[in-house]
């Protein structure tokens, strides 16, 4: 039994993110429901690669909807191969457009679902919350928002991150001066020059601008037809383009510009998006009542529950040291293991730390202990009190003021 898995589901879709929808999709098509399982695990420490989507094959795991793709077309002769009928220009297609949504798609959904402070806090930030245990849901969302600001560093869309453009800095310096001005005297009619001055909405223009470079080339490819390539074929490049587009169209934010871009420009896209969420994710997002609607034909996904999948404790902890700042660093990974001998726990990545400091550690660790239960701990930076919990008066006066007092009393068979 194969198992495929990803990230929990969000925004009406069966995850959040776009390579595990993806591979969500490529699977549905491929391979018949009864020969793979569907497990929201939201944990990419269960993988070698340390990424989701991952394959579990047997004791093989394989990471990346690209490598599933291939792993797929291997082992299954070419039959569980959504490509395998293609010819050399659609192939050709495929690889070129395949480039393109990563590098263009990617940016945009970080944009808008975690670089966006109103998106993230009101949309994405709370799905986290949903697919994840303590303590990862204090630990993930923050560092995969970090990643996303990194990868859209050099597009530099500052005004959509509220949290450090210092918008408010204004009103927090008047707050504290106590001259807080109301607003019925301060408003005026804004203009459309002092309104496009604003960040926000002098982004809101190369945003649109990024986000017509994304959906032009992808309208002009699909030109009205079900398919990308073509009428009657689906390949994977339509499965990752679903997985881009659905999380650009669907999911409900406060901010929703990139949709609105969609909508207002490229309906035909956005039909192409809804047709095939419904036959490969199962999701009728925007169902018109002039068209027909099947419920026998929505695909039923072979979900399994996550909780029967809950990895090793030790793979657990692991996986929320990874996401400390600093601590993380120490871990890095090493290269897959594909044997049938192997085990899970063998099938993870090793910390890349010395021998010695760990067991200088464990030493330093074990010593501390001895002292503390047996209360012999000698002083540690000139403090004996701190540590030394055995310790005992010897004389009247080392009691201080009650010990003097008693000490003018002549106790001849005092031990003290």
């Amino acid at each position: 039994m194969l198992q495929l898995h990803v990230w929990g589901p969000a925004f009406g879709l069966p995850s959040l993110d776009p390579q595990c929808l993806a591979a969500i999709a490529y699977l549905s098509q491929a391979i018949p429901q009864a020969e793979w399982e569907l497990i929201a695990s939201s944990n990419p420490a269960l993988s070698p690669t340390r990424e989701l989507p991952a394959i579990r094959h047997g004791s093989t795991w394989i990471g990346g909807f690209q490598k599933i793709v291939h792993h797929l077309h291997h082992t299954s002769g070419g039959q569980w191969d959504l490509d395998r009928d293609c010819d050399t220009h659609d192939r050709a297609d495929i690889a070129a457009y395949t480039s393109f949504l990563e590098s263009l798609g990617q940016p945009l959904l970080d944009l808008s679902l975690y670089v966006s402070s109103e998106n993230y806090h009101a949309s994405t930030r709370p799905a986290y919350s949903h697919i994840l245990q303590w303590p990862d849901t204090w630990l993930l969302p923050p560092k995969r928002r970090a990643a996303a600001k990194s990868r859209t560093a050099y597009i530099n869309f500052s005004a959509l991150d509220l949290d450090v453009s210092g918008d408010n800095d204004t009103e927090k310096s008047q707050f504290a001066a106590g001259t807080e001005i109301p607003r019925v005297i301060t408003s005026t009619q804004q203009t459309v020059s002092s309104l496009v001055k604003q960040p926000l909405h002098a982004a809101r223009f190369r945003l649109d601008v990024l986000a017509e470079s994304f959906f032009g080339p992808l309208s002009q490819l699909q030109q009205g037809k079900k398919y990308l390539t073509s009428e009657g074929r689906m390949t994977s490049l339509d499965c990752l383009a679903l997985g881009y587009l659905s999380l650009a169209l669907l999911p409900e934010v406060p901010q929703p510009w990139l949709s609105q871009s969609m909508k207002s420009r490229y309906p035909s896209l956005c039909h192409y998006v809804e047709d095939l969420a419904g036959d490969c994710l199962g999701v009728w997002p925007h169902h018109e009542a002039g068209r027909s609607l099947d419920e026998n034909a929505i695909p039923r996904l072979p979900w399994k529950d996550s909780s029967t999948e809950k990895p090793p404790t030790l793979i657990r902890i692991r996986s929320s040291l990874e996401s400390l700042p600093y601590v993380g660093a120490l871990y890095q990974p090493t290269s897959l293991q594909q044997s049938t001998t192997k085990t899970h726990k063998e099938l993870s990545r090793v910390p890349v730390v010395p021998t010695a400091f760990v067991g200088f550690a464990a030493s330093l660790t074990a010593l501390a202990s001895f002292f503390v239960f047996t209360g012999e701990m000698p002083s540690v930076f000139g403090f004996p009190w701190l540590f030394n919990t055995r310790q005992r008066p010897h004389r009247l006066s080392d009691m201080g003021d009650a010990g003097v007092m008693l000490g003018a009393v002549n106790f001849q068979n005092s031990p003290y």
